[in-house]
């Protein structure tokens, strides 16, 4: 363990003694792992001496590391004698994603000298909505969400362990920020973004909604964080790559009075006369922070496929450094399903094909959203799962994927290293190590279901019953895939940090992956596109904060 891991460990844990640390881990089954993979072995709440990771109550799990970002965050004081440069601004964004690079645009447009600061070599995006409310776009598109209903179910998703004010916020003025948006997009020279458009309608399923929040971009996210980034620019905001913010600083009274961030040739000082923003993202790629404040089945993934290779936590451990306080434990990860092969997400296996456990049975309505898909799937012995599919595979996907904009023969293509091939049920069975009397009762159900178009077991939507009765079948070993963490640093609905006590740190603020107050147990894939519609919508209302204006 590198000292830098060493240190972020003991920032998410706090000042606790080691003692203390060591029973809370304990008590919530959360341990560091030793190995790249490795096996919790099963074991009391009592602990061990043996030098195993313990990780009580479970079964074999496996654990396949996320490959490791470094750590910017530095916990001991920088001296001035360590400081190369000063700059004096008004605000300082940290983290050039889609909150960092929005809030740049937002602070900049509004008259405020703003610097913009980025740990990796370029901004950090991906994806293709952004979640929004009541604008332009939907209006369009002739659909609309119940705003009342739709905050019922944000807190309820949390189980109620969320900020309302901070949804209440996102719901009333996220419209604006989307509009907005479209507005900078057209105004900035050689924007990629082309059309924002809305895809699908609300739709309901097992008696959850999946709501049709998301704004569709044509030229993808990118191209958006790309255009906020080249307009903050023509307004003035200095950008630098590279350059990673290490450490807070504050004044005498506790508030934030700039960041101190490294460059190519030391510590540079950047002093923020209105404020530090946060938007530096996750620390998905922090297995020590991971394995600390996260379900273990929740880790048990076969793939981290985040493709940006800086997010460390990095802001999570500078605001806990001054006194933030952080979402409640568990935290949340983005999981999704995901195909067999570590480090790689197998997309077709977001589909509702059906699935069986180790025992060779269903064990849920495969057309829930990913999020309950996912946990019902981690759940399962060893976290694990098979879906299963026959016959001909491109037309399959195509009858899947309903407005999914990918084809049958990409996910076919996509999928073929990871694909269990066999000509009959007993084949099939005797290849994945499962019974085959109990897999061919299955499949026979599953058809005789098909045949009735109701699914008399588990209520799945008649249009994803499709019979497997042709040869050749087909397997796919599944558990979750985790894209980002989504819980941090606990806001108000000014994107203010909040203390332990519940007060706002002056002159301190935090967006995205960064910020927390908004979900609890699990991530709520059917709110559509939220996490990068909350980046849009506060980056967007920061700026206007920072600059003195509603």
């Amino acid at each position: 363990m590198t000292a830098n891991h060493a240190v972020s460990r003991r920032g998410f844990v706090g000042a606790a003694a080691t003692a203390a640390a060591a029973l809370a881990l304990t008590a919530t089954g959360c341990a560091p792992a030793k190995s790249e993979k490795e096996t919790a072995k099963n074991a009391s709440a009592a602990g061990s001496t043996s030098g195993e990771t313990l990780l009580p109550n479970l079964e074999n799990l496996e654990f396949h590391k996320p490959n490791p970002a470094p750590v910017a965050f530095v916990e001991e004081s920088i001296s001035d004698a360590d400081i190369v440069e000063t700059v004096d601004c008004d605000v300082v964004v940290c983290g050039a994603g889609m909150a960092g690079a929005t809030a740049a645009a937002s602070c900049s447009q509004n008259g405020l000298s703003t610097v913009l600061l980025e740990k990796g070599s370029t901004f950090a995006a991906r994806g293709s909505e952004i979640g929004a409310i009541g604008d332009r776009a939907h209006e369009a598109a002739g659909v609309e969400i119940d705003k009342q209903k739709f905050l019922n179910d944000a807190m309820a998703s949390a189980d109620y362990r969320a900020d309302r004010n901070v949804w209440l916020q996102f719901i009333n003025r996220s419209g604006e920020a989307m509009n907005w948006a479209m507005d900078t997009s057209e105004a900035t020279e050689g924007s990629k973004c082309g059309a924002f458009t809305v895809v699908g309608a609300n739709t309901e399923s097992d008696g959850v909604t999946t709501w049709a929040s998301g704004v569709r971009v044509a030229g993808g996210t990118s191209a958006l964080v790309e255009m906020m980034i080249e307009n903050a620019k023509s307004h003035g905001a200095d950008v630098r790559y590279n350059t990673p913010a290490c450490q807070i600083m504050r004044d005498g009274d506790g508030a934030v009075t700039g960041v101190i961030a490294k460059g190519d040739s030391g510590y540079i000082k950047f002093n923020a006369t209105k404020g530090v923003v946060l938007a530096t993202g996750s620390y998905d790629q922090n297995w020590d922070i991971l394995s600390q404040v996260a379900r273990p089945r929740d880790l048990a993934v076969n793939a981290w496929i985040n493709p940006t290779l800086t997010e460390a936590g990095d802001g999570h451990l500078m605001g806990q450094a001054v006194g933030a306080a952080v979402d409640d434990y568990p935290h949340v990860l983005m999981n999704d399903p995901a195909g067999s092969t570590v480090g790689k997400r197998a997309n077709g296996a977001i589909f509702a094909f059906p699935r069986v456990n180790a025992e060779g049975k269903r064990f849920v309505n495969e057309s829930l959203s990913f999020e309950f898909l996912t946990n019902a799937i981690m759940y399962q012995p060893g976290a694990r799962d098979y879906l299963l599919m026959s016959g001909d595979l491109e037309a399959a996907f195509d009858a899947m994927k309903g407005v999914i904009p990918w084809k049958g023969s990409d996910l076919v293509e996509q999928c073929k290293d990871v694909l269990i091939e066999a000509n009959s049920i007993e084949e099939l069975a005797g290849k994945i190590g499962v019974d085959k009397d109990a897999l061919q009762a299955t499949v026979d159900r599953y058809n005789e279901f098909c045949a009735k178009g109701v699914d008399e077991d588990f209520g799945k939507n008649p249009t994803t019953l499709l019979p497997m009765d042709k040869a050749p079948f087909y397997a796919l070993e599944e558990s979750g895939s985790c894209l980002v963490t989504v819980s941090g640093l606990k806001i108000n609905a000014k994107s203010q940090v909040l203390d332990t006590k519940g007060q706002a740190i002056e002159g301190l603020y935090a967006l995205g992956n960064t910020s927390g107050s908004m979900f609890f147990g699990t991530y709520p894939h059917h709110i559509s596109a939220i996490s990068h519609g909350r980046c849009v919508c506060f980056g967007y209302l920061v700026g206007r904060t920072l600059a003195g204006l509603e």
